[in-house]
């Protein structure tokens, strides 16, 4: 099976946010589309974006026309509004497997020191093909003194993933080593080697990448076709697999997950949010960048496992959680303050296991067992390993034929995607759908106790809280955000919140109620 002809023509199309191109100072050619005439010399040749494709073996023409974006009030993009964006306003077709890519270059998002993102990894998203858009982000480009040289690296990778390449250094991979796009600098060899990464980064993939890419079947990397990271293209080709640096458990570092207060019990379709706990057990500080515990990050894997017996629980077998995102991040020396951790505290955050690129993880009634698994390199060091506490939840049947309606509607791709996203505003019928089933269930009463009520209020405060540019009617507009209602639905959650969301959840739900109510 195979995709060729070699040279495949991939047309991308480019939408500049206004801010992104004055951080970098450059000049968005109209006419020629996507190109943004940046490039670096290397070696006496001249690099660019299209020319890195090009030696991998892919022509890239611009399809439409190049666009400018307003910006939001805030600067900063939040991942809802991204994959909305690119279905409102497309330039090449969504509605089926094609040589086609939507990039976004935007200034910066709401998650710091995040470079870029592929936005709909998964098949379930708001159009049910996966890998067709990607975004960069210029903030931690831009002050570099080789931001030319940073901003091709970063495109070509982002638009790597959109082709199904993966990180070399996952877990998976094991290539700590590599000096492909696909590889972070600041991650080379165990990191703090950045300088030996682009002394030796020649910008290329790797030989197994380009053997995939060249010839790997079509269906696996064309944009819209099988889901990313479904292919274990780094494999040997006797199956086996030796990671370039032995895995061992790590000590230092303690890793813990936990439940919503009233424990491991959820309703039939109540949303799977978990706290992820990273304590330092050592006698020093360590950096832990909070991301570390953002599985869209690819350090954290979160392995689901159905327990149908006993001898279920000992059984190795379990599908890591794909999220419907893909974040690539940068660790810049100058903020590893930010992230020290001393003795005996922790880092901490939620995970939201509802929806991911997958589907439902949970949608049939049942046993699971959940565990999370982290991969750290440490400078001049092995990369260690360090395994979670297996959490075991239970998902209860529904308890009348309204529930079973309910859920009907609740499993949605689109709503899915709502619910994972935190509430979209490009998502208007799952809100739609999500309203009418809080109204039928929650009733009259002011009180809320359904814990499915709960979790759809706080998406939708979580909408309400962010403004959102959209694409309508011919042209861009940016849809205000609504702190007083975002702050009458959190408030509304309070006496409840212990009990149906995990503890991060719960407490990072009850700050941003009172963050908010001080701009009302």
């Amino acid at each position: 099976l195979t995709h060729l002809p070699l040279r495949q023509t991939v047309h991308l199309t480019g939408r500049y946010e206004s801010e992104f191109m004055r951080d970098l100072g450059i000049e968005v050619n109209r006419e020629s589309g996507v190109s943004l005439d940046v490039s670096w010399d290397f070696e006496g040749r001249t690099v660019t974006i299209e020319s890195c494709f090009e030696d991998a073996g892919f022509n890239i023409f611009a399809a439409g026309r190049t666009d400018v974006i307003p910006s939001p009030s805030n600067g900063k993009w939040h991942d809802s509004e991204l994959h909305g964006l690119m279905v409102q306003y497309a330039d090449e077709v969504l509605d089926r497997p094609d040589w086609s890519l939507q990039l976004l270059m935007l200034k910066r998002s709401v998650a710091s020191r995040l470079l870029g993102i592929m936005f709909d990894s998964g098949s379930r998203n708001a159009n049910e093909l996966p890998r067709q858009g990607a975004a960069v982000f210029t903030t931690p480009i831009a002050a570099r003194p080789d931001a030319d040289r940073k901003l091709i690296q970063t495109s070509v990778h982002e638009l790597g993933h959109a082709l199904n390449l993966a990180h070399r250094f996952e877990r998976q991979v094991g290539r700590a080593d590599s000096t492909s796009f696909m590889n972070y600098d600041w991650r080379y060899l165990g990191g703090n080697n950045a300088r030996k990464f682009w002394r030796d980064f020649a910008f290329t993939f790797d030989p197994d990448e380009l053997a995939f890419l060249r010839h790997g079947p079509r269906p696996s990397i064309i944009p819209g076709g099988a889901e990313f990271h479904t292919v274990a293209y780094w494999e040997n080709t006797d199956g086996g697999y030796t990671p370039y640096v032995p895995e061992v458990p790590g000590t230092n570092l303690a890793l813990r997950i936990q439940p919503p207060g009233n424990g491991g019990l959820f309703d039939f379709a109540q949303p799977v949010l978990l706290t992820v706990d990273l304590e330092n057990k050592s006698s020093g500080n360590i950096n832990l960048p909070w991301y570390l515990l953002d599985p869209k990050a690819g350090f954290l894997e979160m392995v689901v496992k159905r327990v149908e017996s006993t001898q279920d629980r000992d059984r190795p077998e379990g599908r890591v959680f794909r999220p419907i995102a893909h974040r690539c991040f940068d660790l810049a020396q100058e903020a590893r303050a930010a992230d020290i951790v001393p003795p005996s505290e922790k880092l901490s955050n939620n995970v939201n296991l509802t929806f991911g690129s997958a589907g439902f993880t949970f949608a049939s009634p049942g046993d699971y067992q959940v565990t999370a698994v982290l991969t750290l390199s440490w400078v001049n060091g092995p990369t260690l390993t360090y395994r979670s506490n297996a959490l075991r939840i239970r998902i209860g049947y529904p308890k009348s034929r309204d529930e079973e309606r309910d859920a009907m509607e609740f499993f949605r791709w689109d709503v899915g995607q709502y619910i994972a996203l935190g509430g979209s505003d490009a998502l208007a019928d799952a809100h739609e759908t999500l309203q009418v089933i809080r109204h039928r269930r929650q009733g009259k009463g002011q009180k809320i106790t359904d814990p499915l009520v709960a979790n759809i209020i706080r998406c939708q405060a979580l909408l309400a809280s962010r403004e959102s540019v959209r694409y309508r009617d011919g042209k861009y507009d940016v849809a205000p955000a609504d702190p007083a209602k975002a702050v009458r639905l959190l408030k509304s959650l309070l006496a409840i919140a212990g009990e149906v969301f995990d503890p991060y959840t719960r407490d990072s739900t009850e700050a941003l109620a009172a963050r908010l109510a001080k701009s009302v």
